[in-house]
């Protein structure tokens, strides 16, 4: 398997892991998506009802799409095409060994080799049924 074929809900930076344009990741419970789309732009969607909804984005859209990279050194480049320019950044280098993974909860977070988080989208999004639970407790 290619390194851009790979499908899951992480990248790993140990193994130089990459989207190319249209491909992504999926949250375990396939819920949440983040999609490397060809125009650009990185984008987490919330999957519902056969609809996409947008919950964080990049904010890279019109540039030539090339490459979503999760790096050996920790940090999460997007870069663009023709020529391997860097347009966007965790500014998370320095953490070798360290993971991307889209959470369950709609959260896309980076964690250090010792488990600890060091950059997230911040797009926590809180599952219906507790909404539907705290509501009813009120």
């Amino acid at each position: 398997m290619s390194k851009s074929q790979y499908v899951g809900d992480r990248l790993f930076g140990a193994k130089d892991q990459y989207l190319g344009p249209n491909q992504s990741l999926y949250s375990e419970n396939q819920v949440f998506e983040l999609r490397y789309q060809d125009d650009g732009n990185l984008v987490i969607y919330r999957k519902e009802q056969n609809k996409d909804f947008p919950i964080w984005a990049s904010q890279t859209w019109r540039t030539d799409p090339y490459q979503a990279r999760m790096q050996p050194d920790g940090n999460f480049v997007i870069y663009s095409a023709p020529d391997n320019k860097p347009i966007w950044a965790s500014q998370t280098w320095g953490n070798a060994n360290s993971v991307l993974i889209m959470q369950n909860d709609g959260n896309l977070v980076i964690y250090n080799e010792s488990k600890q988080p060091i950059w997230a989208s911040n797009t926590y999004q809180p599952d219906y049924a507790d909404i539907k639970k705290a509501v009813e407790y009120k």
